[in-house]
């Protein structure tokens, strides 16, 4: 029977595999019939301008993300394809009528499905709007309602924009290339686009200047596939089976080499927003500028790493993330979820969110808001503008669902609508809306509540599978210089340096209203202090305070503003006792107890000690107190170890002594066993050379002494105040004060004294000869250095102005003159910035001359600060400036110095009788474009000027 059995089952399996081998043959034969009966080669429809998706070289072939898709599809599907190019919209007819077999690659839209039956999507496409360079006005999309936009005709951009934004205004070419042309001869200033410009357009470069991808605008999503004519399912059938044995690493492949981003090798990609200066931003020539921006910068040169910005909004910069196109979008506030394949760096920065109220905004009395809750409940009516790209918007919404709030597009909408009282205030990043207020000269317009404040922390986001990035992000911003920071951030923001940052990281404490308030009503601190403990605290030989205690002092001193008074005593019974009888309000090196709490407060710990043994050397190493059984130690009076000693231990007899030095005398004299003290006091006693037969051994049995600032107890304020200044010492300053204090003192027997008085000595000698030979030739050139400062300062007067100091006109004029003789002969370019003072009139006007004139020379300086010391700052006359720039390889090095001196001019300025924010407009006129003389520079750098007064002023422009 088992026999049976097993045949039959060996025939059961021969049969199944017969079977499957059977149909497996039958179904590779009918795929085989398939695709033996389709027509080859088979066309597929291309239009030489739809870069980066299909498109021709200089050579005629076809090149683009789908060209390399299809290519591969027909290497699996063993098929032949020929491209065919063809126009546009003729791409379309053709293949719906069927005289081409398939459309090489389209957006899937609702109208093209009339003709054309489209695949399953292949992938997600972006659409863009390229804006040029000149509208710095337009940041979002609802600021492009005056402008007319280039379409192509037949593409897929047309439908999108009189669906989603039907009040935008179409101006149609025939094709990419036409709408290129039309674009660089400024028949339009804003066109539709894919993913990058076409780079086989004959004038690309000079078209991606004019529209430089800070200026790319994104606002529309939708899906990409291919498609055949209507009906033609089977076609339709054999193309998405062979696009479904693309793998997906595949085609990711693809995808990064047509719609990557190129990079330098060994450079990181830094995606960047150019919306939120000036944390991040770009320059009018397009540079990548910022705070965050520089500091990337000092990141690179720190771990030396080349880094390459890429300016994208924040949505396209983290897909960039996600897609793996870009290494590190510069920050984002890590509180927002966002995709899962996204980590976050830690913060590189942290900003606030406040509101900011109209000044007509007031109180039931007539007073300035102070709070949201204030707001919220006298002004049920109010409206808060937010931009609706906020990525705080839910937490604040969350945290006060009462509030009422619209939405912007933009920020400059926003503003615009606070300006004309439509709404009650705006919320927003505190340096991001100063900025624009100041850009705006609406600063004098809003004031900004002291509550609530969110703060949000900025953070490097890198790909989740990039975590060896994340180390290296991190490790080198945790090694950058502190005070290079602080000068990055003192470059780009204003208002409050208290409030910045990196400021605020370097002194690491922030002392309350309450603080400061006790502090200036108090006075100075009473410190007590014992004369003779050293190294915790003495009087040195020149009668200073000095020891380890110092030392923590001043570092409090130097963070809190605190101002010690050193109060010394004898003895640790004397400093107690004054401390309880409020005659000093603090002592160091004290350690709680439960009877102490009673009567004190104590701060936080900030030095800890173990307790030692000194005891004769002949006893040997000795670890613990029971090694000192049946033995007599002395201690000094008050140390609060005394009780509990005395409790665990009652075989030692404890021997009190007033202090360290009658221990000592107690133990040479051997009425003692030994001394128990804690290291540092033993570490100095050892020191002594009349002590070397003593040994110290420290007791594991005894915990660590732990040093605290015991205060007076009608003091709490004080004691807050101390543990901030605690916390602000770092490590590293500790190790400092501990190897300053218990390192070997190396005697040289040379009495520093002595040394001085000798030195002083030669020292006088040496300077009375030195006095005669200068009174014997002193007589002989006081008159010729009269006649020669009366030369210099008539020269001066002659060729500066007398209340800046700056040059004048007539210096202006010989230096022009000289400079381009000079760069004409080494071919270098010139620049000449005519500038002339926003809101002087008004300041002048209202304060008066004397303050107008002390205006005037605050800018005259920030304006030598602008520029290298081989430039000339002129005064023109009345508030004109000229600044005149020399050996220049490039205009943008002109436009860098113009835009400091905006960044400058926009700072505040604090005069003798008010503050003041003025702006100013410049026009730039370059060496030789613009002239090759000083009159035709002079003139064509001041008309300059006049149009960017005539544009809304506080901006520049070249000719």
């Amino acid at each position: 029977m088992n026999f049976f059995y097993k045949q039959t089952s060996y025939i059961l399996l021969i049969t199944l595999f017969l079977a499957i081998f059977s149909q497996t043959v039958f179904a590779e034969k009918a795929v085989a019939k398939v695709v033996t009966k389709v027509k080859q080669p088979l066309t597929i429809a291309i239009n030489e301008t739809s870069f980066p998706y299909h498109s021709i070289d200089e050579k005629g072939i076809a090149i683009g993300l789908m060209a390399d898709m299809w290519r591969l599809w027909a290497k699996k599907q063993q098929v032949e394809i020929q491209f065919i190019v063809l126009p546009w919209l003729e791409t379309l007819n053709k293949v719906a009528k069927g005289n081409v077999d398939i459309h090489g690659g389209l957006s899937i839209i609702d109208s093209r499905r009339e003709t054309l039956q489209f695949s399953q999507p292949l992938f997600s496409i972006y659409t863009h709007l390229y804006v040029n360079q000149q509208l710095s006005n337009v940041n979002s999309l609802a600021d492009l309602k005056p402008y007319s936009i280039g379409v192509v005709k037949g593409s897929a951009h047309i439908e999108n924009l009189q669906k989603y934004h039907p009040d935008f205004a179409l101006k149609t070419y025939d094709n990419r290339h036409d709408l290129y042309r039309g674009a660089l001869n400024n028949e339009i200033l804003v066109f539709t686009g894919l993913e990058k410009l076409a780079d086989n357009f004959p004038d690309y470069d000079t078209l991606r200047q004019r529209f430089p991808p800070h200026k790319v605008l994104r606002y529309q999503q939708g899906n990409y596939g291919v498609a055949v004519a209507k009906g033609n399912n089977s076609l339709l059938n054999l193309i998405e089976q062979g696009f479904e044995q693309i793998t997906r690493e595949e085609r990711a492949a693809i995808e990064r080499k047509w719609l990557g981003l190129t990079k330098q090798k060994d450079s990181l990609l830094v995606a960047f927003s150019s919306h939120y200066p000036p944390y991040m931003g770009v320059s009018p020539s397009g540079e990548p500028q910022g705070l965050l921006i520089d500091v990337w910068r000092l990141w690179s040169k720190k771990v030396g790493i080349n880094v390459e910005f890429v300016p994208r909004d924040m949505t396209e910069g983290l897909d960039l993330i996600t897609e793996q196109k870009a290494d590190i979008l510069l920050a984002y506030p890590d509180h927002v979820n966002t995709s899962e394949d996204i980590s976050f760096a830690n913060p590189i920065y942290t900003s606030n969110v406040q509101f900011y109220l109209n000044k007509r905004v007031k109180d039931i009395e007539g007073r300035r808001i102070s709070s949201l809750d204030q707001f919220n409940q006298q002004l049920s009516d109010g409206v808060i503008g937010i931009w609706q790209d906020s990525t705080f918007k839910d937490q604040l919404l969350a945290k006060y669902p009462q509030l009422k709030v619209r939405y912007f597009s933009s920020l400059t909408t926003m503003l615009n609508a606070a300006e004309r009282d439509e709404i009650s205030g705006i919320v927003g990043l505190v340096d991001l809306i100063s900025a624009r207020l100041v850009q705006n000269n609406l600063q004098a317009l809003f004031y900004r509540l002291d509550s609530p404040v969110l703060t949000l922390k900025l953070s490097p986001v890198i790909h989740h599978k990039n975590n060896k990035l994340v180390e290296i992000v991190n490790r080198g911003f945790n090694e950058l210089d502190i005070n290079s920071l602080i000068r990055i951030e003192d470059r780009w923001l204003n208002g409050n340096t208290g409030e910045h940052y990196y400021k605020q990281q370097a002194q690491k404490i922030m002392l309350s209203e309450a603080d400061k308030a006790f502090l200036a009503s108090h006075g100075k601190i009473n410190l007590g202090i014992i004369k003779n403990l050293s190294p915790i605290e003495f009087i040195d030989e020149q009668g200073k305070f000095s020891g380890i205690n110092r030392d923590i002092t001043h570092l409090i001193s130097d963070s809190t503003g605190i101002e010690f008074n050193y109060m010394p005593f004898d003895s640790w019974q004397q400093l107690y006792k004054a401390l309880l009888d409020n005659k000093i309000d603090m002592l160091g090196s004290i350690t709680p107890t439960a009877e102490r709490e009673k009567l004190l407060i104590f701060t936080e710990s900030y030095w800890q000690m173990p307790w030692v043994m000194v005891h004769p050397q002949y006893y040997g190493r000795k670890s613990k107190l029971e090694d000192f059984y049946g033995k007599q130690v002395a201690i000094v009076k008050g140390y609060y170890l005394i009780a509990k000693l005395r409790k665990k231990h009652p075989l030692i007899t404890f021997k009190l002594v007033d202090n360290r030095e009658q221990a000592l005398v107690a133990l040479q004299q051997e009425r003692v066993d030994g001394f128990i003290t804690t290291m540092a006091s033993a570490t100095q006693l050892l020191k002594q050379e009349n002590i070397v037969t003593l040994m110290i051994s420290m007791m594991e049995d005894v915990s660590l002494e732990k040093s605290h600032f015991g205060i007076n107890k009608q003091l709490p304020l004080l004691r807050g105040i101390i543990n901030k200044g605690l916390l602000s010492i770092t490590e590293k300053e500790k190790q400092a004060i501990y190897d300053n204090w218990f390192s070997l003192a190396i005697n040289t027997g040379l009495d520093k004294n002595v040394v001085l008085q000798v030195g002083a000595q030669i020292g006088v000698i040496i300077l009375l000869v030195l006095g005669v030979i200068v009174m014997w030739n002193r007589r002989l050139q006081v008159e010729i250095k009269h006649r020669e400062q009366l030369e210099k300062i008539m020269k001066h007067m002659a060729t500066h102005d007398e209340l800046t100091g700056l040059a004048n006109r007539v210096l202006l004029k010989d230096r022009l003159s000289t400079a381009i003789a000079f760069h004409q002969r080494q071919s270098l370019k010139m620049a000449v910035l005519f500038i002339d003072l926003d809101g002087f009139k008004n300041i002048n006007d209202t304060h008066g001359h004397g303050v107008g004139d002390e205006l005037l020379q605050q800018v005259a300086l920030r304006l030598q600060g602008c520029v290298r010391s081989s430039d000339t700052v002129v005064r023109f006359g009345g508030d004109e400036f000229v600044l005149l720039l020399t050996g220049l390889n490039s205009p943008n090095e002109a436009a860098y110095v113009a835009e400091k001196v905006l960044r400058m001019m926009q700072k505040e300025f604090e005069l003798s009788k008010t503050n003041a924010f003025i702006g100013c407009s410049i026009g730039i006129a370059m060496y030789p474009d613009d002239g090759d003389n000083d009159t035709d520079l002079l003139k064509i750098a001041d008309t300059m000027m006049y149009k960017v007064k005539a544009a809304g002023k506080n901006h520049y422009i070249f000719n």
